[in-house]
Protein backbone atom coordinates (compact mmCIF):
# COMPACT_ATOMS: atom_id res chain seq x y z
CA UNK A 1 0.00 0.00 0.00
CA UNK A 2 1.21 3.49 -0.81
CA UNK A 3 1.90 5.78 2.12
CA UNK A 4 -0.87 8.44 2.19
CA UNK A 5 1.67 11.22 2.78
CA UNK A 6 3.70 10.07 -0.23
CA UNK A 7 0.55 10.04 -2.33
CA UNK A 8 -0.30 13.54 -1.11
CA UNK A 9 3.23 14.75 -1.95
CA UNK A 10 2.95 13.27 -5.46
CA UNK A 11 -0.43 14.96 -5.89
CA UNK A 12 1.11 18.27 -4.82
CA UNK A 13 3.92 17.73 -7.33
CA UNK A 14 1.40 16.98 -10.05
CA UNK A 15 -0.50 20.16 -9.19
CA UNK A 16 2.69 22.23 -9.27
CA UNK A 17 3.62 20.76 -12.65
CA UNK A 18 0.16 21.53 -14.02
CA UNK A 19 0.40 25.14 -12.81
CA UNK A 20 3.81 25.50 -14.50
CA UNK A 21 2.35 24.03 -17.70
CA UNK A 22 -0.54 26.51 -17.54
CA UNK A 23 1.85 29.43 -17.02
CA UNK A 24 3.99 28.29 -19.96
CA UNK A 25 0.86 28.26 -22.11
CA UNK A 26 0.23 31.88 -21.16
CA UNK A 27 3.60 33.02 -22.50
CA UNK A 28 3.00 35.46 -25.32
CA UNK A 29 3.91 33.63 -28.52
CA UNK A 30 2.74 33.54 -32.11
CA UNK A 31 -0.37 31.37 -32.23
CA UNK A 32 0.82 29.81 -35.46
CA UNK A 33 2.80 27.01 -33.80
CA UNK A 34 2.37 25.40 -30.34
CA UNK A 35 5.80 26.20 -28.90
CA UNK A 36 4.66 26.20 -25.25
CA UNK A 37 3.61 22.55 -25.49
CA UNK A 38 6.97 21.62 -26.99
CA UNK A 39 8.69 23.60 -24.23
CA UNK A 40 6.90 21.90 -21.32
CA UNK A 41 7.33 18.45 -22.84
CA UNK A 42 11.05 19.12 -23.38
CA UNK A 43 11.51 20.41 -19.83
CA UNK A 44 9.61 17.45 -18.41
CA UNK A 45 11.71 15.02 -20.44
CA UNK A 46 14.94 16.65 -19.25
CA UNK A 47 13.72 16.57 -15.65
CA UNK A 48 12.63 12.94 -15.81
CA UNK A 49 15.84 11.86 -17.53
CA UNK A 50 17.91 13.56 -14.83
CA UNK A 51 15.82 12.09 -12.04
CA UNK A 52 16.09 8.58 -13.46
CA UNK A 53 19.88 8.94 -13.76
CA UNK A 54 20.13 10.19 -10.19
CA UNK A 55 17.99 7.30 -8.96
CA UNK A 56 20.03 4.78 -10.97
CA UNK A 57 23.26 5.89 -9.31
CA UNK A 58 21.72 5.93 -5.85
CA UNK A 59 21.67 9.71 -5.43
CA UNK A 60 17.85 9.88 -5.33
CA UNK A 61 15.43 7.65 -3.49
CA UNK A 62 12.41 5.93 -4.99
CA UNK A 63 10.01 8.18 -3.07
CA UNK A 64 11.63 11.33 -4.45
CA UNK A 65 11.49 9.85 -7.94
CA UNK A 66 7.80 9.11 -7.42
CA UNK A 67 7.03 12.65 -6.26
CA UNK A 68 9.27 14.57 -8.66
CA UNK A 69 9.12 12.26 -11.68
CA UNK A 70 5.60 10.92 -11.52
CA UNK A 71 4.22 14.03 -9.87
CA UNK A 72 6.03 17.17 -11.01
CA UNK A 73 7.28 15.97 -14.42
CA UNK A 74 4.01 14.12 -15.03
CA UNK A 75 1.97 17.22 -14.27
CA UNK A 76 4.23 19.43 -16.35
CA UNK A 77 4.16 17.35 -19.52
CA UNK A 78 1.07 16.91 -21.63
CA UNK A 79 0.06 14.38 -24.23
CA UNK A 80 -3.49 15.71 -24.51
CA UNK A 81 -2.38 19.22 -25.53
CA UNK A 82 0.06 17.68 -28.00
CA UNK A 83 -2.78 15.71 -29.60
CA UNK A 84 -5.16 18.69 -29.73
CA UNK A 85 -2.48 21.00 -31.14
CA UNK A 86 -1.69 18.48 -33.90
CA UNK A 87 -5.36 18.03 -34.75
CA UNK A 88 -5.94 21.79 -34.90
CA UNK A 89 -2.98 22.23 -37.25
CA UNK A 90 -4.23 19.35 -39.39
CA UNK A 91 -7.82 20.65 -39.51
CA UNK A 92 -6.55 24.12 -40.45
CA UNK A 93 -5.02 22.54 -43.55
CA UNK A 94 -1.50 22.78 -42.16
CA UNK A 95 -0.64 19.13 -42.55
CA UNK A 96 3.08 19.72 -42.96
CA UNK A 97 3.10 21.86 -39.79
CA UNK A 98 1.23 19.12 -37.92
CA UNK A 99 3.75 16.51 -39.07
CA UNK A 100 6.68 18.79 -38.22
CA UNK A 101 5.17 19.49 -34.80
CA UNK A 102 4.78 15.80 -34.00
CA UNK A 103 8.28 14.98 -35.27
CA UNK A 104 9.82 17.91 -33.37
CA UNK A 105 8.04 16.95 -30.16
CA UNK A 106 9.25 13.37 -30.40
CA UNK A 107 12.82 14.43 -31.21
CA UNK A 108 12.92 17.08 -28.47
CA UNK A 109 11.45 14.68 -25.92
CA UNK A 110 13.96 11.94 -26.63
CA UNK A 111 16.87 14.38 -26.81
CA UNK A 112 15.67 16.03 -23.60
CA UNK A 113 15.51 12.73 -21.75
CA UNK A 114 19.02 11.90 -22.99
CA UNK A 115 20.32 15.31 -21.96
CA UNK A 116 18.66 14.96 -18.57
CA UNK A 117 20.22 11.53 -18.08
CA UNK A 118 23.62 12.96 -19.00
CA UNK A 119 23.15 15.86 -16.57
CA UNK A 120 22.08 13.52 -13.80
CA UNK A 121 24.95 11.10 -14.37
Amino acid sequence: MIDPLLLLAAAAGTGAGAVLRYLAGRIDHPQSFPWPTILVNALGSILLGALLALEARGALGANALYVLGGGLAGGLTTFSSLAVDAIVLFKDGRRSDAAAYLAATLAVGIAGAGAGWWLGS
